[in-house]
């Protein structure tokens, strides 16, 4: 079963960017044929098939929102953009509630975060039931006070949860349909009294890193007509309102953080769940749990009257939290460069805005240091 998800998982993730590419095969070199093959794909992915449409993205009061189902899909399936504001992360509400609601028959068989997190809640509750019944028969033997019946049951207890242990993914053939639950008196007003369908309310929000992720380095989105430069000023005053943009502005901070994870092929995710800034994915959240917590930093020969650093208690609280859950944290410095070349760059209306904006960031100086927490009983000679 696990092998089986996974390769439905690889089928519905397989772009990792919405970006639309001439994909080169490694037989091209081997076989003559295949160029033939490989001349006609790039002739038509060149000349006849037309450029991809921008996506609609709505800036609504510093939040940045995509309201087109289509849209949502595609930015989550391809990237990994964005959350849900009625789910977990993707984009599900709409599905779960026609389904709990009994609207339309539902006829997508795949399972969406929530309902997965359901099920593990349910096997382990069921094997924490087990463990104890286990135990408990286990004492009786001890004091042989046990009976036939329960050293019968006390075995097939024990091969269940040998058999549990062993078991990888979920056990989707035992899953039984849930009642469809009645209609609540809050449903009532999501659902349309004369076509009796229900409204969209769920939405697909951007973090300000990524909606300018996609419009900078991709050029996939468009948000209410704006330039590069203009939602570059616009993000940068979202997190100081001061007239003249500083080299620290937090949105650059994150954003540089950001763009140098996303260019080296790691899915980045907010991580403000486990109190730091970002989440180091290696393909993405349905596949596995992140691997790397990032927390951003500038040396301090570059801090700002409003940047303060941690002191050692609060290092150590978040180190703490990121060993809890088993992952590894990433310290990020930045360098920032003079305030007088950032105003010098950033004031320079000869150039191209998108080039103008890459060198900007190109003076940002990156260092990475792992830190973790020292352990006295793991760490004696």
């Amino acid at each position: 079963m696990g092998k089986q998800n996974s390769r439905q998982l690889n089928k519905i993730y397989r772009q990792p960017l919405p970006i639309d590419i001439l994909k080169f095969r490694n037989e091209i070199t081997i076989n003559p044929l295949s160029w033939i093959k490989y001349l006609i794909n790039f002739f038509k992915f060149k000349f006849f098939i037309k450029d991809s449409p921008k996506l609609k993205v709505e800036l609504d009061d510093g939040i940045f929102k995509v309201v087109d189902p289509k849209v949502m899909i595609k930015l989550w399936r391809e990237g990994f953009f964005g959350k849900g504001i009625l789910s977990r992360s993707e984009p599900t509400w709409y599905e779960r509630t026609i389904e709990r609601l009994n609207l339309v028959s539902s006829t997508n068989s795949k399972l969406t975060m929530e309902q997965v997190t359901k099920i593990r809640r349910n096997e382990r509750n069921e094997f924490k039931k087990k463990r104890q019944r286990l135990q408990e028969l286990i004492l009786k033997q001890r004091q042989n006070i046990i009976s036939e019946d329960e050293i019968n049951e006390m075995n097939k207890i024990d091969e269940e949860l040998v058999e549990f242990r062993k078991k990888e993914g979920l056990d989707l053939d035992n899953i039984v349909d849930e009642e469809v639950e009645q209609t609540r008196e809050e449903d009532t007003a999501i659902i349309d009294p004369t076509t009796k369908s229900l409204i969209k309310l769920e939405f697909l929000q951007l973090q300000t890193v990524e909606a300018f992720f996609l419009k900078f380095a991709l050029n996939r989105i468009e948000i209410n007509d704006l330039s590069v430069r203009d939602l570059f000023i616009k993000c940068c005053k979202l997190y100081d309102d001061d007239d003249e943009i500083k080299t620290n502005n937090k949105f650059i901070l994150n954003y540089v953080i950001y763009h140098y994870f996303r260019s080296k092929g790691w899915c980045v995710r907010s991580g403000i769940k486990f109190g730091v800034d970002f989440l180091l994915y290696k393909r993405g959240p349905p596949f596995s749990h992140a691997e790397y917590c990032i927390s951003i930093f500038q040396n301090s020969n570059s801090l700002g009257s409003n940047i303060s650093e941690l002191d050692w208690f609060q290092m150590s609280t978040k180190a703490r939290v990121v060993g809890g859950v088993k992952k590894n944290y990433i310290h990020c410095y930045i360098e920032s460069p003079n305030q007088n070349k950032f105003n010098e760059i950033l004031n320079n209306n000869t150039i191209d805005d998108g080039l103008m904006l890459k060198q900007l960031f190109y003076e940002y100086k990156i260092s990475e240091l792992i830190y973790r927490r020292w352990n006295p009983s793991r760490t004696r000679d």
